[in-house]
């Protein structure tokens, strides 16, 4: 099957741009564009620029000639920074303090959520003491808006759900639990009476526009996944361990559907949709992984029979191309399976340049091939398809946790330090 007509499968022309990365895992969160031109090898010849960043697990996002990221600049500091597409260079940066609060030093940063951005604004959520802010610049780097108190939080990990904007709706994520092995994990008496929660905000003003309040749940770092329904309306998808997977109505926040409300473990890794089909994880460190296989071609969650591979992914998020689904496991397996039964087509370890290698990073594919980044600095090109074809392993100059961005014939990748385009050079910048 062509890598092109893959996409007609994944989205309808009317709901998203079939090269569009502006949020986390670009187009609806599905991690796939449409482009061509793209190396399997990243050396001297295919770095067009490497930038300096200051830490952060964001993933970039791009619009026209800008690549945004988030990072911390400095003690109890962090930023949004626009870089240019063309060189790599500085265009602005919007910094502003922060309180730190309970994080995982090791895996989590306080820079961990990508923005969103769009034709009017750059959106960012994050979390500062205990709350989630919201902000919005505009396209010069300006504040337009900013929410510093959008919802409580109830730190055990830090945060990482990603900003999400649709139809001039923001959508801000706050799911939690107050306790972990007996311990309580509030800091103050009126966090007990604080509700997990997904927000609405005014994508014009920053102001509520609907909340929907849910149970306490493991503290959940999904972003979600919009679904076009029949008549035209829209719903975003979430999942929580406590309240399963949901569709929620975008403009009011209402409960349309729920399936299996009573998952044992968290939702880390992104759901994927495609062809009306709805595909995620749960997991924990060393846990038995749980999925949800949903067909939701009547509107409603139909659970679809699917076998369950060993090994699912945690953090990463699967990926759909055509009629294959990659599930790329945390400890370096990966599993290419026909996409709406589970049956595994093949499983391979995806080895970087001196063995095995580690993700937590999601696969994200165009031109045929599938980019795989890891936790050692490989970026590990696999060919799309039934069959596994490793294609190249190129040495980074740190390890990776953010996901890729691709653009028109280039692909951006950030490492602990430093932020590379690659592709061929010569190109044109969009």
């Amino acid at each position: 099957m062509k890598f092109t007509l893959a996409l007609v499968t994944l989205f309808t022309a009317s709901a998203f741009a079939a090269n569009d990365w502006s949020r986390f895992r670009g187009p609806n969160g599905s991690g796939v564009v449409e482009t061509t031109g793209l190396p399997s090898i990243v050396d001297d010849s295919t770095t067009l620029w490497k930038a300096p960043l200051g830490k952060g697990w964001s993933s970039p996002v791009l619009w026209g000639d800008m690549v945004i990221v988030t990072a911390e600049t400095a003690a109890n500091k962090r930023a949004v920074l626009a870089l240019s597409a063309k060189d790599g260079k500085e265009l602005w940066r919007h910094e502003e303090d922060f309180v730190p609060h309970n994080l995982h030093k090791t895996y989590n940063s306080f820079a961990s959520s990508s923005p969103f951005v769009d034709a009017e604004r750059i959106y960012v959520n994050w979390s500062s003491g205990p709350n989630i802010q919201a902000l919005a610049l505009d396209h010069s780097g300006k504040v337009v808006w900013r929410n510093d108190q959008v919802v409580g939080y109830i730190h055990e990990h830090g945060t990482g759900v990603s900003a999400l904007v649709v139809d001039g709706i923001m959508i801000v994520r706050s799911e939690f639990d107050t306790e972990k092995n007996g311990k309580d994990l509030t800091t103050a008496p009126e966090q007990r009476e604080w509700k997990n929660a997904i927000i609405g905000l005014d994508a014009k003003t920053g102001k509520q526009v609907w909340k929907h309040e849910m149970p306490n749940c493991l503290n959940t770092f999904s972003t979600p996944v919009v679904h076009e329904l029949k008549n035209g309306s829209k719903e975003i998808i979430c999942a929580n361990t406590t309240s399963g997977v949901m569709g929620l109505d975008l403009k009011t926040g209402q409960l349309n559907w729920q399936h299996n409300p009573g998952y044992s473990q968290r939702s880390l890794g992104s759901g994927v949709l495609s062809d009306e089909f709805y595909f995620c994880t749960f997991g924990t460190g060393g846990g038995v992984k749980e999925i949800a296989a949903l067909d939701l071609k009547s509107g409603k969650p139909a659970p679809v029979t699917f076998d369950i591979p060993k090994g699912l992914p945690y953090v990463p998020s699967p990926l759909v191309i055509g009629e294959h689904m990659y599930l790329l496991g945390d400890g370096g397996i990966l599993r290419c399976v026909e996409f709406k039964t589970g049956k595994v087509l093949y499983e391979e370890r995806v080895e970087g340049t001196a063995g095995s290698a580690k993700f937590f990073s999601s696969p994200v594919a165009a031109d045929g091939k599938i980019f795989c980044a890891s936790q050692q600095g490989d970026l590990i090109v696999i060919k799309a398809g039934p069959k596994f074809e490793k294609l190249a392993a190129s040495k980074l100059d740190g390890p990776v946790n953010s996901v890729p961005a691709i653009g028109d014939k280039r692909i951006y990748v950030r490492t602990a330090n430093s932020l590379y385009s690659i592709g061929a050079k010569g190109q044109p910048v969009p």
